[in-house]
């Protein structure tokens, strides 16, 4: 109800507000009237609220004692019928006495027998600690009763302390009893109690009261609380006379006194017996019970209980014993303090802070609304800055990156282009040297550009058909040099589960894997990095590699972390290994960077993918970096759908793991199949079954047939037999260089069964640094393969050993392509920097192309005016005067003009070079990668994007898509 009585108010308050205004035809309400509004509507829910508690508190008190009367009421009750069991077994006890001791002759009790009988009944009298019973002795029959006993009555200890007196158990020297008219003698005890024996009740004070109360009522009579012989604790006794023969109910005080024949007395432990009751009770924890005779009002007995309590709420109940002369009560109270009502608490404590802060409200919102206006323009001058400053932001990346891709895009195209001159050794060196590190330099860019593009939201994924076995090949060429500088052994597994081709983005795929190798590459001095390429669902299931791997089993034989605990996080992946969010159409690779390097710290390894934050300050003296790589890489994991997580162990190796989802690309776009190998077998030699296994994947990728055998006997085996020919042999360097005596004796025994299969064995090397080791094995006439292993490699370097296929450059034949597409064309080149136009027109004309140079938009637009005799355009973005967006429209607008005068036969098509639809393909040629800058590009009519500085792929790439290559052409790149 507050809460929908809130709702309306602040719903309503500027309606309020505005049609109070109205009423007392005021522009503006003093600010004191709300003040003294609002202290009156607080001062007025105050006394509301304590009303409220006051009322709650004692409906709490109230219902609190209740629940201690309830539970007082309780225990007195379960005392009241314990006593009273009690007090009627003591009479039947007595009657037992009368009939058995006393009306037998000879006497049916003794001592032992009413302690047998008294302790098996003990249970029926549950407050009672004993039962003894006293004959009455005449003094004139004292001597002769004490022969009969075998020992002397004795009195009871004199010490008195009224009402309450402590008794010291000592009953061997309590003096006889003194002489008196007649004696009141123990002779039948219960054994808790036996210690009584021979005492005369009537020496007594208290005993001697209760025993003369007792026969002249003839009924039970209490003694006041006192200690208790022996057990020293406060107690009671209950005193029944016993009687020669029944007497009527009128019968007087003297007949009674003449009838006695002895006293049965009942003891009661007050404290322990009451504390074992109220033990029985769920609630013994929660209330304090007191027991008192109350016979004096002005001094009452405290029979049971503490008198230390903290709680005042008290609750009393009278109890009846059977005394009429005796008074007793029970009094309860709660063992703690009444706690805090928290219904009086949260209700009015609820209802005072919704009042205030309703009251709060309203106070704020007629003081705020004159605010609100100013506010608001505030925030929009603010919105406006921070739109400004996002956009400067942008323009200062766009700026920055051109600025920088421009300069090194000249450096770069000079570099390339001084690689086709004419170089000695040494040059060729320099020249490499100096563009490696500026493609390293282009890289950090990248970074730096992708890092930004992330934290904007603008990074976008593309969609295109690639092979990704081709692009794991490129990989390892990138690294290659560097693991065999190393002595590293770097290797790749695909599975054969995988598509051939998919669709997806494969830049931003090859730069996942460049990330997470090159960081292996960094931090890996010895044994080996290994990537494996499986679908997910079979991460459920043993895999080939996983099969044969071990802690020691794996590529190099030193120990990597188990690899399934980089993916045990994985979030995307189910029981199946099925990603459930996927389409049939598509399906998600699961890949795996092992390496055996240093490992990350442990306590480095939370922050390992936040950005510019390196492993440790040791490592980032030893390797540089920006600390950026796994940052991005785990961003691109993200756009993929997939996951990337990793396992590291410090000094053994880290395995980097991730997931990512492409389509299923077309059947026809199968991998290139050698045909020279078709039908060929060849014998693979690797003593560890790991390496074996990617050997064989990489051999038989070319078509090949591959058996693995683990030693040099076992070939020689396997060729002799005869079962099957086999056209190469491939050993692995480790086995060869085991035993030099053995490797010989093999290649011998290989020359006598097959003269020409010698000719065609391979060593597979993972480097080969001595020249002494390299002139033996060329002095056996051995062909030596250096891994990584590739398809490309491995067909170049079989297809010269064996004499088969094309054994040209495979660079050239990149080159050849591009001749194909270019060769004869005229290229319209503008940029506005002369270095930019020398080095454009070299890359071009390297490939065969009539290449023309404008440095201004205002020439492009003449050059381009239709009709003309180009057939592209590589256009500057940023040029002064105009620029490259604003060309590029005003050329596309001449052509919309030509083909609709052609269309409408205002002008000829012979006059038009027989083109009836001019559109001359234009691509944006820019260091400026943002994708701002290539949205830009596409509206503006360009129809691509190449970024300075290029490359023959990127260029290739491209072209493709608007010229075709010539037959011969055709026939290379088919080949």
């Amino acid at each position: 109800m507050w809460l929908k009585l809130l709702e309306k108010v602040l719903a309503n308050s500027y309606k309020i507000h505005h049609h109070f205004y109205q009423l007392l035809e005021l522009k503006r309400v003093h600010k004191s009237f709300w003040k003294k509004l609002l202290w009156s509507w607080v001062i007025f829910w105050i006394v509301i609220c304590a009303w409220m508690f006051s009322f709650y508190n004692h409906h709490a008190i109230e219902k609190r004692k209740v629940t201690l009367a309830s539970m007082c009421v309780e225990r007195a009750r379960m005392l009241q019928d314990q006593f009273n069991a009690s007090m009627t077994h003591v009479q039947a006890i007595s009657i037992l006495i009368s009939t058995f001791h006393h009306g037998k002759n000879p006497l049916a009790i003794d001592q032992r027998t009413f302690a047998k009988y008294t302790e098996k009944t003990a249970f029926e009298r549950p407050l009672m600690s004993g039962v003894a019973y006293a004959i009455r002795v005449l003094h004139l029959e004292r001597e002769k009763f004490e022969r009969q006993q075998g020992w002397s009555i004795r009195k009871m200890n004199t010490v008195q302390q009224n009402p309450v007196h402590k008794d010291i158990h000592m009953p061997e020297k309590f003096e006889p009893s003194p002489v008196q008219e007649e004696y009141a003698p123990v002779i039948l005890a219960q054994d808790t109690v036996a210690h009584m024996v021979s005492l005369d009740l009537l020496s007594g004070k208290e005993d001697c009261d209760n025993a003369i109360r007792a026969r002249e009522s003839g009924k039970g009579v209490l003694t006041t609380p006192f200690r208790l012989l022996k057990t020293n604790r406060l107690g009671v006794i209950l005193t029944f006379a016993v009687y020669k023969r029944d007497l009527p109910a009128d019968a007087t005080p003297k007949d009674r006194v003449e009838a006695t024949d002895g006293y049965l007395e009942g003891i009661f432990d007050i404290e322990s017996l009451a504390e074992n009751l109220f033990q029985q009770f769920a609630g013994k924890k929660t209330i304090l019970v007191n027991l008192y005779d109350t016979t004096n009002r002005s001094q009452p007995i405290s029979m049971y209980g503490s008198e230390v309590y903290v709680d005042k709420l008290e609750h009393v109940i009278a109890l009846n014993f059977g005394d009429p002369l005796r008074n007793h009560e029970m009094r309860c109270r709660f063992k703690h303090k009444a706690p805090l009502s928290w219904l009086a608490i949260t209700t009015t404590g609820s209802t005072l802070v919704i009042t205030l802060l309703l009251g709060y409200i309203v106070f704020a919102t007629m003081n705020h609304m004159a605010k609100v206006q100013e506010e608001y323009n505030r925030m929009v001058e603010l919105k406006k800055k921070a739109e400004a400053a996002d956009v400067a932001k942008s323009q200062f990346l766009s700026t920055v990156s051109h600025e920088i891709r421009t300069p090194m895009h000249g450096v770069l195209g000079i570099l390339d282009i001084l690689l086709d001159t004419d170089l000695d050794v040494t040059q060729q060196d320099h020249v490499r040297t100096a563009q490696a590190s500026g493609k390293t330099l282009v890289s950090l860019l990248n970074e730096v550009l992708d890092q930004a593009k992330i934290e904007s939201g603008k990074l976008d994924l593309e969609s295109v058909p690639f092979d990704l076995r081709a692009i794991m090949d490129d990989v390892l060429s990138l690294f290659s040099g560097k693991s065999q500088e190393n002595g590293v052994e770097l290797a790749v597994y695909i599975s054969h589960r995988v598509p051939d081709m998919l669709i997806g983005d494969p830049g931003r795929f090859r730069q996942i894997i460049t990330n997470l190798m090159g960081n292996s590459i960094k931090f890996t001095e010895k044994g080996h990095i290994f990537v494996t390429v499986h679908l997910v669902e079979e991460v459920m299931e043993t895999t080939d590699i996983e099969r044969e791997a071990s802690s020691r089993n794996t590529l190099s034989g030193f120990p990597v972390p188990d690899k399934r605990r980089s993916w045990a996080g994985f979030k995307n992946i189910g029981q199946d290994g099925r990603n459930c969010s996927l389409s049939p159409d598509r399906i998600s690779v699961i890949v795996s960077v092992e390496d055996t390097g240093e490992g990350i710290p442990q306590e480095a390894q939370p922050r390992i993918f936040t950005p510019f934050v390196q492993v440790g300050s040791s490592i980032s003296r030893k390797q540089a970096g920006t600390g950026i790589g796994l940052s991005i890489s785990k961003c691109l994991v993200t756009l993929m759908d997939g996951e990337l997580g990793f396992v590291s162990i410090p000094k053994v190796g880290s395995t980097f793991t991730f997931t990512a989802s492409f389509t299923i690309g077309c059947s026809k776009q199968s991998k290139i199949i050698y045909p020279e190998f078709q039908c060929m077998r060849a014998l693979v030699v690797d003593s560890r079954q790991v390496r074996a296994i990617v050997s064989k994947y990489h051999v038989q990728r070319l078509g090949i047939q591959v058996e693995v055998v683990p030693s040099l006997d076992h070939a020689l085996s396997t060729i002799s037999i005869g079962n099957a020919i086999f056209s190469m042999v491939l050993v692995e360097q480790v086995v060869w260089d085991a035993d030099s005596a053995v490797s010989s004796l093999f290649v011998n025994k290989l020359r006598k069964l097959d003269q020409q299969l010698s000719s065609k064995l391979f060593i597979l090397a993972n480097s080969v640094n001595h020249s002494k080791k390299r002139d033996m094995l060329e002095l056996h006439g051995l062909s030596i393969i250096m891994k990584p292993l590739r398809s490309s490699m491995l067909a170049a370097s079989l297809q010269r050993a064996i004499g088969v296929g094309n054994k040209g450059n495979l660079r050239k034949l990149s080159s050849l392509s591009l001749s194909g597409l270019l060769a004869g064309r005229k290229i319209l080149v503008v940029d506005d920097n002369y270095v930019n136009l020398k080095v454009a027109a070299g890359a071009l004309k390297r490939y065969g192309a009539d290449v023309v140079l404008a440095e201004s938009g205002e020439k492009a637009i003449s050059f381009l005016e239709p009709p003309h005799t180009f057939d592209a355009c590589f256009m500057d973005i940023q040029m002064p005067a105009i620029d490259g967006f604003e060309a590029t429209r005003r050329i596309r607008e001449m052509e919309d003009n030509i083909n609709d005068r052609i269309q409408n036969g205002d002008a000829s098509i012979e006059a038009c070079r027989n083109i009836s639809n001019w559109h001359v393909p234009i691509l944006a040629m820019t260091a400026d990668v943002i994708q701002a800058t290539q949205d830009e590009c596409i509206r503006c009519g360009m129809d691509g994007y190449i970024s300075k500085p290029f490359e023959g792929e990127h260029l290739y790439r491209e072209l493709s898509r608007f010229f075709t290559s010539s037959p011969l052409m055709k026939c290379i790149e088919n080949f």
